[in-house]
């Protein structure tokens, strides 16, 4: 940081109040896009970083931010929190990440070492359950706890539901009839209000239902659970998966007993990684926009740090349906 530098001479070079430049700093206040935009353009040319520690200091909090993630090495979530990172640092937040690896006992534990370590707040992916804490904000990020409560817990999610409805629809207009569910039998609320929207597809076009239950996303076992479903004469000819992983090894299998994607059997995956882009065939896959997901979370987190209520408590943000091989008509 210039120490020559102050909230001064940013708001002349900037071309605004001083007063301007605190709003912006802060997040407190009216000010227009374009004006932020242009207030962080000069701090970030005069390497200008607002000091926090005096602020953090009064109100016994740390310049960080806790984030707690169930599995990192999941290319989604490792892309979810990168964005996130990103977004908290552009204000001088760092963070902590803690990986639960899916483990109720493992994420408590997590949520107390936080506690004790006095950050600003704390964002949980992991969404085993919701904790009522007194003085540090708390947001739900991609999964929704199930014991959740409307209008008391801060919720950013994609339109699961929604997503899994699009992909149903879309093997539907490409012909196909007898269409099942591959999706995990995990607990986490996303997968249920995946089969929640796929069962509505099917149900509006007069399909039956059909559902191939796994104990968790493992492309290996989505492989088994493919392959048995069809040795017991089972009728496919589409096939939507809760995620990319699944529907890249419900691919192998449908290969091992020699059904072609898409020529036999069309899939569609969930999360539109950077795998599902990258596997031949490629896998038509519904995209959450991870980006807005990550901004949407900060600047609630920040509202709720400045002591304010969120205008919405339960956010559900759009998905779209991100067409490639799996779902290709063929003649």
């Amino acid at each position: 940081m210039n120490s020559n530098v102050n909230m001064k001479t940013i708001a002349e070079l900037s071309g605004v109040s001083v007063a301007t430049v605190s709003r912006v700093i802060n997040q407190n206040g009216r000010f227009s896009a374009e004006t932020e935009a242009n207030v962080k353009r000069v701090m970030k040319e005069l390497h200008f970083y607002p000091n926090t520690v005096a602020k953090n200091l009064k109100k016994n909090r740390s310049n960080v931010i806790g984030v707690v993630v169930p599995d990192i090495t999941n290319p989604h979530f490792a892309k979810l929190v990168l964005e996130i990172e990103k977004k908290l640092f552009e204000y001088s937040y760092l963070t902590v990440i803690c990986n639960t690896n899916e483990v109720k006992e493992l994420e408590q534990k997590h949520v107390d070492t936080l506690i004790s370590q006095r950050v600003s707040g704390i964002l949980i992916i992991s969404g085993c359950k919701t904790y009522d804490l007194i003085d540090i904000p708390v947001i739900y990020v991609d999964r929704c706890p199930d014991d959740y409560r409307e209008n008391q817990h801060c919720i950013v999610e994609s339109d699961n539901e929604g997503g899994a409805y699009l992909a149903a629809k879309k093997l539907i207009e490409c012909g196909c009839k007898n269409i099942a569910l591959l999706y995990s039998c995990h607990t986490d609320r996303n997968q249920k209000m995946r089969y929640r929207g796929y069962k509505r597809a099917v149900e509006e076009a007069g399909f039956e239902e059909k559902t191939i239950l796994v104990d968790s996303i493992s492309s290996p076992i989505a492989t088994e659970a493919v392959k048995k479903y069809i040795e017991s004469g089972e009728i496919l000819d589409g096939l939507v998966c809760t995620t990319d992983a699944l529907a890249i090894g419900a691919v192998i299998g449908l290969q091992e007993k020699h059904l072609s994607v898409p020529e036999q059997v069309k899939i569609t995956g969930f999360d539109d990684s950077l795998l599902a882009a990258l596997y031949h065939p490629s896998i038509s896959s519904i995209r959450q926009f991870v980006s807005l997901v990550a901004e949407k979370t900060v600047s609630l987190l920040f509202t709720m740090m400045d002591g304010k209520m969120p205008d919405s408590m339960h956010n559900i943000l759009p998905v779209r349906m991100i067409e490639r091989d799996s779902t290709k008509v063929t003649i």
